[in-house]
């Protein structure tokens, strides 16, 4: 009975220990620097089942490449990815990331005159 008792606690703390935050390039965006930048807006909600961050940069070349940058970088992380592109460019890309076993979605639209919006979510799991 010890036995089974020992082998139920350390497959149950082996779990826990797989269980690691996504570490996403593009939840750097998130972390309160671009709280004070005039040209951006950021949108946090969360429910009980889902979480859901969202970036738009307006008129700031600079930055739409910086967060391009990091998009691009999570991209090798991903589990499938689409672009949409228009008038020679990229429009629209997406991603899926797994982390614990569950998708996390990141998409990133452009618009004329240097802006973006990017915005990540999935399960509140996910992003444990």
């Amino acid at each position: 009975m010890k036995r089974y008792f020992i082998i139920t606690v350390s497959l149950f703390f082996s779990i826990i220990a797989m269980a690691t935050p996504p570490n996403l390039n593009v939840e750097k965006l998130f972390n309160g620097s671009y709280n004070s930048n005039k040209s951006v807006s950021i949108q946090i909600s969360r429910s009980k089942n889902k979480y859901f961050r969202g970036i738009t940069v307006n008129n700031n070349a600079k930055l739409v490449e910086e967060i391009t940058a990091l998009f691009r970088k999570d991209l090798e992380k991903a589990e499938e990815s689409q672009d949409i592109i228009e008038n020679g460019g990229v429009s629209y890309s997406s991603m899926t990331v797994l982390n614990n076993n569950l998708g996390i979605t990141i998409g990133i639209s452009y618009s004329p005159n240097n802006s973006c919006y990017l915005f990540i979510t999935g399960p509140n799991e996910a992003f444990k």
